[in-house]
């Protein structure tokens, strides 16, 4: 039998497909275990009104008002790790307070997350019974009127469901259709109610814009001092290298002319010799003092730009390099900046620890944000705990509202990628 003209007949196809779909059975699944969770949701909103309620009396109920926040943020997380194993959802949630003093304890108690948090199990606990139960009646509704074309011959004479006879084969087929169309509207409904769901969890969870602002103030603070304490190494390092090399080249041009000096008229030969060797000396210091300041801000990158600079690196690295820089204009100094010391570092990197074959840079710009991706295909493994200066690198992109991310599964490939304001 043909249910009609063939674009109807796909249009049902294509219906019936996407209600019995993964996604379709993820959201039932979801609806259904938060209708199971009604009754835990409840529960702190329950002990912190008898809390509050038996507090007057003698301060009877008092314990029981943090034995609510507390059953609420386990409540809370719990709910967050049921949506991400049924469907992989996550929420950025809010930075906790730090510390372990009892106004941080108060805060984590007492503080606005909590009361989001308590607030949170109490509207879950009306939608999970009032969503959840209305697509589990609709659906159980849907099975039992879909049976009874099969049970409705087996019923009394005269049974009678919804002004249907349903003991008669005319009732009992009505009876069918309307079961089937009510499992497809429960069917349906899933997806909508599932979405509102996510998104109410999402806007009661998630983090606001003072969490980010706080979160932004945290990662700061943190990574200032990292920086400040980077810097002295560095500038230890400075202080070292130029003691040790440049300095002491000076000190030998100093004392050799001073010779040549005492001999300029006794013996022109020797003093011009010691001349030759202070002049071999002050160009072994420059190349020194060049070296050193080539790491601090090389002249070719304020000069020509980020793509001469890289060029040259490049060109250093042990490892062969594919460089592809794509870039309309030049982006702020300070972007440039941290762009070259980011891949500088990451191609030192590459050559002291990936044992790589070859390496890949890509410098290119994606609207407002100067986007490098920096590749190898070494071991991998690459982890910023283990001191790869990979958390450098991160608090040097952060310091300018830039982002890093680092993918190194054991065997490669590595993939760095890094976005920061194309006017930092």
């Amino acid at each position: 039998m043909r249910l009609g003209p063939p674009r109807i007949r796909v249009a049902l196809r294509r219906a019936a497909r996407g209600l019995t779909s993964k996604d379709a059975r993820d959201d039932l699944l979801q609806l259904l275990t938060t209708l199971a969770m009604s009754p835990l949701y409840a529960v702190p909103a329950v002990v912190f009104t008898v809390g509050a309620c038996l507090t007057p009396l003698l301060l009877v109920g008092l314990p029981l008002l943090p034995l609510a926040m507390k059953l609420a943020a386990w409540i809370a997380r719990l709910d967050l790790e049921r949506l991400h194993v049924l469907r992989g959802f996550a929420v950025d949630v809010p930075v906790s307070a730090p510390g372990k003093g009892w106004k941080d304890r108060l805060e984590r108690l007492f503080g606005q997350r909590a009361w989001r948090e308590l607030g949170f199990t109490a509207v879950m606990t009306l939608w999970g019974l009032g969503a959840g139960g209305l697509v589990l009646a609709v659906l159980a509704a849907g099975v039992l009127l879909a049976l009874l074309p099969f049970i409705g011959p087996l019923l009394p004479d005269g049974s009678s469901l919804l002004g249907l006879d349903v003991a008669s084969v005319p009732g009992a087929v009505a009876g069918g259709v309307v079961g089937l169309l009510l499992l497809l509207a429960g069917l349906w409904l899933g997806g909508p109610l599932a979405r509102t769901e996510s998104a109410l969890v999402a806007r009661m969870l998630g983090a606001n814009r003072v969490d980010h602002l706080v979160r932004r103030m945290r990662d700061l603070e943190d990574s200032r001092s990292r920086m400040v304490d980077a810097a002295e190494l560095e500038r230890q390092r400075i202080e070292r290298d130029l003691h040790d090399g440049a300095q002491q080249r000076l000190l030998s041009v100093a004392m050799s002319l001073g010779r040549a000096k005492s001999r300029f008229t006794r013996d022109p030969e020797a003093a011009q010799a010691l001349v030759i060797a202070a002049h071999e000396e002050a160009k072994a210091a420059m190349q020194e003092l060049r070296d050193v300041t080539r790491g601090l801000h090389p002249a070719i990158l304020t000069e020509q730009g980020i793509e001469p600079a890289l060029v040259t690196i490049a060109a250093r690295c042990p490892v062969p390099v594919d460089l592809s820089v794509r870039l309309p204009e030049r982006p702020s100094p300070r972007a440039e900046a941290v762009a070259y010391y980011v891949v500088s570092e990451l191609l030192t990197n590459i050559a002291k620890h990936a044992a790589a074959e070859r390496a890949g840079v890509t410098v290119r710009r994606d609207e407002d944000l100067l986007r490098l991706t920096v590749t190898d295909d070494g071991a991998g493994g690459a982890d910023p705990a283990r001191g790869s200066g990979i958390s450098g690198l991160r608090d040097r992109v952060r310091a300018v509202d830039g982002h890093l991310t680092l993918s190194s599964p054991l065997g490669g490939p590595t993939v760095v990628d890094v976005t920061l304001p194309w006017r930092a």
